[in-house]
Order: C-alpha cells, then structure tokens, then sequence
C-alpha cells in the first residue's frame, strides 16, 4: 500500500520541492470526504492546503482566484447540472490549475462529461484513504507530459477576453462580422464563446441567429451581483457547438438606462462561464456604448468607405483611446460599396486614422443574406463567402500573445485635410 501512495521513480529532494510549490483549495460539504481530502492535501502541500466547508457552488461565488492556484477539489454532490457547474468553474480558476471533483453519482458518463470540460479526475463517494492525492498526482504528471490539459484548456493561460465591436454607421455589417468573428473563433479555439447584443431596445443579433431575445439581459444589467451558474445557464442560448447567444428586444418606450459600469460588471460575472466574449456594441446608446468599450480588452472599429464613415471611424477611435487605452484596437472596412468603386480609397482610411486596416471585408450581400435565411453565422451559411475568407486571417492572430496595438488618433485637421483632397479628387473629375 505504502508504494501506491509514494511518487514513484523520483528522487526524495525533488518531490520534496514540488510539494513545496503546491498551492491547493478545496471546496467539500461531506464531513467524512472533508477530512480524507484534508489528509491528503496536507502531505503534498506541507500543511498548507485552503480546506473549507463548501461546494461547487461556493466555488462559483469567488471572483478573484490565486493566479498561482496548482489544484482544486470541489465537490459536485449537490449541484443540480455538475457538467455546467464544472465548466462554468473551469473557465473561472487558472488554465493550469488541475481541478479534481468528487460526488454521489458513479457513472461513467458523467466522468467524460467532466473530462471534457477540462476536470483532471472525478471521485465518486465515499473517498479511500489516498485516493485524491493519488489522482492528483497523475494529473500533474500528465500535465508535466503535455497531455493533462485538453485543447480548449491549453488557452485559458491568459485572462477573460472581450471583444466590443462597433461600426462607424449604420448598416456597415457590425452584426454580421460581430457574428461572424465569434462563430470562427470558437471553432478555430474550441472553447466556448459568447456573443451579447447591447443594443437593447433594436438589436438584430438574436433576430440574425433565429433565437429567442429575453429580458433577462436588462435585469442583469440592473442587478448583476445576481448572476450564478443557473442564471447564466437559462439565458445565454446555445446556437452552436461553440456558440452561444444573449440578446434584449425591450420596448421603445421602456426608458431604461444603465447605471454606472453596468456592463462592466456584467461582463464581469459572465467571464465566470466564458473566457471569450464578443459584444455587439449600440450606437444609439452612449452610455452603455462607452461602458462596453471601457470594459473590453479588443474593439473590432468598423467603417465603411465613405466621408462620414471615415469621419465618425475617427470620433470612435478616439473615445477608444480616452475610455480603455490599453485595449487592442482593430480596424476593418466594410459595407455595400466595393472598394474598387468608391471614391474613398483604404489608403485614404489608413493615412486619416493613422493606423492599418487589419481586414478588408468584401461586400457579399448574398451570403449576408443567406446567414439571416438560415439563421446561422455567416461562416456556416456560407463558408467560402468573401466575407468569412477575409475574416479568418483576423481572427486567426486574435487569441495570440502580442503587445497592445499602439495607434494614436490623428488630430481634427487630418480629416479636414482628406476632406479637402476627397473633394479636390471630386471636382477634378
């Protein structure tokens, strides 16, 4: 028994010192299980393990996780859905972090849900003496091989992302490449992301995917300190593998205005369940637009060729700049003129924002249409569309590491100035 138990073919000072850089929680609600998981996290953390009396639901209600937690084991007896739970819980601790949970149900379908969600082992009760420390074990040393960590993990290293994309005008296909980019990257990452439509009073988004929009959204951003696992569960609405979906459809005359950083903690408490999510942000609400956009980590500017388009591309760019300065700012032309047929040329976009054009969507109107048919993202609408090509490149370098995109906006007179040539280049012809 004794050699069960001991780390085989290692030297004693090493284990010693991996021990040693072990930092352990805990979350159990049976009295027996607590003490033989007490027991065993002693040993392999000298003492130090975070034991407390709980469940995954306790689990679910902390914020802010000790980046350098190594293993946590929670205890699934009495949630209601333990797969929804455990993902919602392995979205929220560290990527790295092994996470072990135990329960009432032997069965052995529950264990591949749970494997698939990224949990390292599952523990049916009532726990042998040494069974979690000899499961948490293999899991470190499976993690140490590579192969602990299953593909949609492997990126949950980095922090909650959200990207807020905006058009400059209406009509310009935000709604259509906000769908889009979120449909791609949850198929190209193999995790889970959420799309959330803002505009409450107008916004298309659901009408786009054919689902159902709810009010839910307005009394989350009223009272966000309300949102748990089961909320999030009920409201955000899966579309596909990968996708899920939360929108509003509130009457015109509802008057409802957001407090302050409304979305903020909105976004706050759903990142809890999704490490990625896109925003459809409005612009006809200014204050729930400058909240989104001062929450987000990425802002997707899209503009159309045109003066206007350019003219409020530049406004936007700068209330990015004052609002979230240290989110990565992208830039992407699109709408229904072609831009071999506009007068307004990207070089020109370019040189008044002072910054590339990241994408140039093409205009595709029937594979537009043919998503909003269909009520599916444009990428399985239509997949070899202009528009999911150009695309792809994008948000291909999306989940990458890289430095904060370092653009200053132009002053006033950059697009008087082009104002000036445009006209010059009009009348010349």
């Amino acid at each position: 028994m004794a050699s069960a138990t001991a780390p085989t073919q290692r030297q004693p000072a090493a284990a010693a010192e991996e021990r040693q850089a072990i930092a352990a929680m805990a979350f159990i609600a049976d009295s027996v299980a607590q003490g033989r998981v007490s027991a065993d996290l002693f040993n392999m953390t000298l003492g130090k393990a975070n034991v407390r009396e709980g469940s995954v639901a306790t689990a679910l209600a902390i914020n802010d996780w000790p980046r350098d937690l190594d293993l946590l084991v929670v205890d699934l007896a009495d949630a209601a859905d333990p797969v929804a739970d455990a993902a919602a819980l392995k979205t929220a601790v560290p990527g790295n972090c092994v996470v072990i949970g135990i329960g009432q149900i032997n069965d052995v379908a529950l264990y591949r849900d749970l494997m698939a969600v990224g949990f390292s082992d599952y523990l049916a009760l009532p726990l042998a003496e040494g069974v979690v420390g000899r499961a948490a074990e293999r899991a470190f040393e499976m993690r140490e091989r590579g192969g602990g960590v299953t593909a949609g993990a492997a990126a949950k290293d980095a922090a909650p992302r959200t990207l807020a994309v905006i058009g400059s005008r209406g009509g310009v296909g935000a709604t259509t490449v906000a769908i889009a980019v979120a449909g791609l990257l949850g198929n190209r990452l193999k995790e889970e992301v959420l799309l959330i439509d803002f505009d409450l009073h107008y916004g298309s988004l659901m009408l786009a995917l054919d689902l159902e929009a709810i009010d839910a959204l307005r009394e989350a951003l009223d009272q966000p300190d309300r949102i748990d696992a089961l909320f999030i569960r009920q409201v955000a609405q899966r579309k596909t593998e990968y996708l899920y979906a939360i929108g509003a459809e509130e009457a015109p005359t509802g008057g409802f205005q957001a407090r302050p950083h409304a979305a903020s903690d909105f976004l706050r408490s759903v990142h809890r369940r999704f490490r990625w999510v896109v925003v459809d942000v409005p612009r006809g609400d200014p204050v729930i637009q400058r909240q989104v956009i001062e929450a987000s980590t990425d802002v997707l500017l899209v503009t159309d060729l045109s003066l206007p388009g350019v003219r409020d591309a530049m406004r936007l760019q700068q209330l990015v700049h004052d609002v979230a300065p240290g989110a990565r700012l992208h830039l992407a032309t699109s709408g229904m003129v072609e831009a071999r047929r506009s007068a307004v040329k990207v070089a020109d976009v370019e040189r008044t924002l002072s910054r590339k054009v990241d994408c140039q969507i093409p205009a595709d109107l029937p594979a537009a249409l043919a998503a909003v048919n269909l009520g599916k993202p444009v990428s399985e609408a239509a997949p070899n569309s202009g528009i999911v090509k150009s695309l792809k490149p994008f948000v291909s370098t999306l989940d990458e590491p890289a430095a904060l995109a370092s653009s200053s906006a132009g002053p006033a007179g950059a697009l008087l100035r082009f104002a000036r040539s445009f006209k010059g280049r009009k009348a010349k012809k």
